[in-house]
């Protein structure tokens, strides 16, 4: 046998076979070790709350959900200590559990829930019973009797009757000319009640009533882990956990509701997701997350989802309320009249003037947050490179720097199926649609699952068996029949576009409304086929809108990132050469649409034409003017640019 040596080549040779081998061998061996500093110690360094888990543990033994989530987000809602309750007549007989309640509302039952306390049996003792005193049906002979200006405001406050949702979604259905407020879950002031669609004739209709809507707080939501919750005043002041039993952590009214109370409905690629750094995966079971221990890892808010960085305010230990202050939340007792939220609260407001509501500011004019333990806010600091060009500071949302990344879901594709396919459907069970989840485990069960389980498992039943879907309207909880599928093109989060909001700022998109709808009849006749709906305006429903991501980074972009970025720009995402001022597109054009062909995620072309659109009054797409300065970096651009880079200061 030949001898090895340094000069024969045979060793690195023996190295470049042996090295992959190798590596893989390592990682194997180093995995145990790896994996719990992910799941922990990685959370702690980077400054996550250690109730927030960043990968399922790896120690698991059940698919509990409070093993991969926290069953309090942040902090648990604080309570007074409870006390028996004054009067409770019989009623504790049977409800031993609820005989303790909070000092404030220790009252008589029957002063809340009604019924009669003095009966024996349950008949009369239910009868005129209000099981949900929180309920808008009955809340001003209940809450209402002790707080009728917070009942009047929250009655018609945008939580209870959704105007935005409502009224944008069918401006881009063509069912109203513009996306001023008329419409909401219920008659209030000169809002009227959402039309039937077999009133309207409009699809969008039927479109909120039965896939949208049930978020409001006429509803009480889905049953789905994590999303238990009260109707009305309850929906927040009661404290339910992400538990799989669905009950409320006590028989208490809270004040401090925190932050798991709010994802109850803000959840599912919705501002607040964004918070804690969710974002949902894809509802093809291709997408799933890699198994824990031979098994799926549990589900919360009815899809599973992407880990990504949470906001710093949330890293550092902020709750929704700490900025949203509550007439924002209760609503100011006046109906909207602005297709645009209620939300006044600005980023300035604590890191520039220090003139929000919640911040104090103490005898040197530190600022401090009213709510963190006298914790100081960071002032806004001129002197940073991008804190010093002018324009930044006139024209831009800091979101527009400061969002490390932002809900990108391109192609809303809605099917109104009235024939029973449910094979079809399958293999996307992971939509996230509570009613077409039932009605997808009742047929076709667990058996499509990657990997079917093996405890709990569902039986799907035989085609022969099957009926026609039928789904419940969440305003009326008529059934009906059909059930509204959908999917999306292609899902993404990095380089947030930009675009100009209503009064001119530059904001970051995003695509919310670019709708491609098909409906088959139940004698599986193709009523329309990827169609896209014309809007009020006569434009196609292919709509971005600015809006505020909760994904707010210590630092902002680079300069790069904006300058010279076509995806930045609304060109849509793009690969652009060095002499050269063609771009290549990353995202091709789509052409499976008759009669149309065009990028998702571009929203302008280099000339300024507007190609997507806005529900919002006067946002639009960078003009053609700041698209050019943009596109071509100004020396100036440059000297600051290096400047920034080389840390030598404006």
């Amino acid at each position: 046998m030949r001898r090895l040596g340094p000069r024969s080549g045979n060793w690195m040779r023996v190295l470049r076979i042996c090295f992959f081998p190798l590596m893989l061998l390592a990682l194997a061996l180093a995995t145990p070790l790896i994996l719990p500093w992910l799941g922990h110690s990685a959370s702690d360094r980077s400054g996550e709350p250690s109730s927030l888990r960043l990968v399922p543990s790896p120690t698991a033994q059940t698919t509990s959900p409070d093993l991969t989530y926290p069953t309090w987000w942040l902090r648990t809602p604080s309570t007074q200590k409870e006390v028996p309750c004054r009067e409770p007549g019989k009623c504790v007989k049977c409800h031993k559990g609820n005989s303790r309640m909070d000092p404030s509302h220790a009252i008589e039952c029957v002063k809340c829930h009604g019924g009669d306390s003095r009966a024996d049996d349950e008949e009369r003792a239910h009868k005129g019973l209000i099981p949900d005193p929180g309920d808008l049906k009955t809340v001003e002979k209940t809450c209402g009797k002790c707080h009728p200006d917070e009942v009047r405001m929250v009655t018609r406050s945008p939580m209870a009757l959704a105007p935005r949702m409502i009224n944008h979604t069918r401006f881009a259905f063509g069912g109203q000319a513009t996306s001023l407020p008329r419409y909401a879950t219920a008659d209030s002031g000169r809002l009227k009640r959402l039309p039937l669609p077999s009133q309207s004739g409009n699809i969008g209709d039927d479109l909120l009533r039965r896939s949208c809507l049930r978020c409001h707080l006429h509803t009480n939501g889905s049953a789905r882990w994590g999303e238990h919750r009260g109707r009305g005043c309850s929906a927040c002041h009661i404290a339910y956990p992400n538990s799989s039993n669905g009950k409320p952590r006590s028989h208490s009214i809270v004040r401090n509701v925190g932050i798991t109370a709010c994802l109850k409905c803000h959840n599912s690629n919705r501002v607040g997701a964004d918070y804690v750094g969710l974002f949902e995966r894809d509802s093809n079971r291709g997408f799933r997350a890699p198994l824990v221990k031979g098994r799926q890892p549990p589900t919360i808010y009815g899809s599973e989802q992407h880990r990504l960085v949470s906001d710093v305010h949330f890293r550092a230990g902020m709750e929704c309320m700490d900025c949203h202050i509550l007439e924002e939340v209760h609503g100011t007792g006046e109906i909207a009249n602005s297709p645009e939220n209620n939300v006044k609260i600005t980023c300035e407001a604590c890191h520039v003037r220090g003139d929000h509501p919640l911040i104090l500011k103490d005898e040197d004019g530190k600022m401090l947050l009213m709510r963190g333990q006298g914790r100081t806010v960071p002032p806004w600091n001129p002197d940073i490179i991008p804190h010093s060009v002018g324009v930044h500071t006139r024209k831009l949302r800091c979101s527009a720097c400061h969002a490390a990344w932002s809900f990108q879901d391109y192609g809303f594709h809605l099917m109104l199926e009235e024939r029973a396919d449910y094979w079809k459907w399958s293999p996307n069970a992971g939509q996230n649609d509570p009613q077409i989840q039932d009605l997808l485990r009742g047929y076709v069960g667990t058996h499509v699952e990657l990997i079917p389980p093996s405890t709990g498992a569902v039986p799907f039943k035989p085609t022969a068996e099957w009926k026609p879907p039928a789904t419940r309207d969440w305003l009326t909880g008529e059934v009906r029949s059909g059930a509204w599928f959908r999917g999306y093109t292609v899902r993404r989060w990095s380089g947030p576009p930009l675009g100009l909001d209503s009064k001119g700022r530059v904001a970051v998109m995003r695509p919310i409304h670019q709708y491609i709808v098909s409906h088959v009849d139940p004698h599986g006749k193709l009523v329309f086929d990827r169609h896209i709906p014309t809007t009020g305006s006569g434009t196609q429903a292919l709509i971005f809108n600015p809006y505020e991501p909760h994904t707010i980074a210590r630092t902002g972009r680079a300069c790069h990132e904006c300058h010279g970025n076509p995806k930045a720009l609304g060109l849509g995402e793009a690969l652009k050469g060095i002499k050269s001022s063609k771009f290549v597109p990353i995202l091709q054009a789509e052409d499976n649409i008759p009669g149309h062909k065009f990028r998702w995620d571009a929203l302008v072309d280099v000339k300024g034409n507007s190609l997507q659109f806005s529900t919002h009054p006067l946002a639009r797409p960078l003009d053609r003017d700041t698209l050019q300065r943009l596109l071509n970096p100004s020396k100036k651009h440059r000297v600051l640019w290096y400047r920034f880079l080389t840390g030598s200061g404006p």
